[in-house]
């Protein structure tokens, strides 16, 4: 939520609010300069422009560092780029506004030594102090604050992803499902029943115990997407593969449920039979991992809450600043998600 840019009207009317804020300012300097106007006219000038320039030309170099650098990310370097960027421009500002008053005043430049600059910008580097302050300030804030909001949407969409993976896992039709190829299992394979059994409760105890989790390492993930692949290949059979090409490193992160979520929507909107099986493949690919399954549409639509996909790409933008990737084609359908790292 950046602040709302500001209106011509605005800005002419900071202008002149700063000209007399600098007129007024002379007189801290020069008491008696209003006695000897015509004489002194070109400080009231000097003063009342040097506000203007360091306040409107510092607040418009205050607001570039921030398209480029986050005070998230890298604070210190925001601060320190900030203040050099405020000196730079005071400098050259206050010395060419200096140089344009002593060309109306005398028709030439001046020509000054360094003690000189020093005295002339004494008053620049005080302004600048003052306005360098408020701005950084402003900035800071502005920052805080947006990164406060987008923490809230984030935990607002983390509850609502938590509440459609356990929708997911718990609705009468995931139910239905499981209690019936269980029960088919019962008196055909015991092993293969108590397996299933174990492998429900571990998909159960997943997504509780992951629930309030921002990021979870990738391994974990991989574990709990293991589980329900088991549960889904002992009602799909070998119509349904899913291959997982995973490298085994241990800084990798991944948002809980994301797979898990993805295989299930891949499974959803597409047939699988044993003339169509249905192909789902987990890899890595540049910064990015992939999931991709072959396209080939139920002849039914199936129903949809319409938030997982989106939810992923929401949660995905303020975890790691980067889009997901979504793409389809005749063949496939393709989502990126961004590796994320352990800092």
């Amino acid at each position: 939520m950046a602040d709302q840019p500001k209106t011509w009207k605005k800005h002419l009317a900071e202008t002149l609010l700063l000209f007399a804020v600098g007129l007024c300012s002379t007189f801290l300097f020069c008491r008696d300069c209003i006695a000897r106007i015509e004489y002194t006219w070109d400080d009231f000038l000097y003063s009342g422009l040097l506000w203007v320039f360091l306040w409107k030309g510092n607040e418009f170099v205050a607001d570039i560092p921030d398209r480029y650098i986050s005070w998230k990310e890298r604070p210190t370097q925001r601060l320190f780029i900030g203040i050099i960027g405020h000196v730079v421009y005071t400098l050259i500002a206050s010395m060419a506004l200096y140089q344009f008053i002593s060309f109306l005043e005398d028709g030439h430049f001046q020509t000054l030594s360094f003690r000189q600059i020093v005295n002339y910008n004494f008053t620049a580097v005080i302004v600048t102090l003052i306005i360098t302050l408020f701005l950084t300030a402003r900035s800071f804030l502005f920052s805080w604050r947006d990164l406060a909001v987008a923490h809230e949407q984030l935990k607002s969409e983390s509850v609502a992803s938590r509440l459609a993976s356990l929708k997911a896992q718990v609705n009468p039709h995931f139910l239905f499902n499981s209690l019936n190829v269980l029960s088919g299992l019962v008196y055909r394979d015991a092993d293969l029943s108590a397996r299933f059994i174990k492998k429900l409760s571990e998909v159960y105890r997943y997504v509780l115990d992951r629930q309030e989790d921002e990021l979870v390492p990738l391994a974990e993930e991989v574990e709990f997407v293991e589980a329900v692949v088991f549960l889904q290949r002992i009602r799909f059979g070998e119509h349904l593969h899913v291959e997982l090409d995973l490298p085994e490193t241990p800084d990798l992160l991944v948002a809980p449920l994301a797979l898990q979520m993805l295989i299930e929507n891949a499974i959803k909107h597409n047939a699988i039979s044993a003339d169509r099986p249905l192909t789902i493949r987990i890899f890595t690919e540049g910064d990015y991992l992939v999931v991709r399954n072959n396209l080939q549409p139920k002849n039914t639509l199936t129903e949809s809450l319409g938030i997982g996909l989106e939810n992923i790409k929401k949660r995905y933008s303020f975890l790691s600043g980067k889009a997901v990737i979504v793409t389809q084609d005749t063949d496939h359908f393709t989502v990126k998600l961004p590796i994320i790292k352990v800092a």
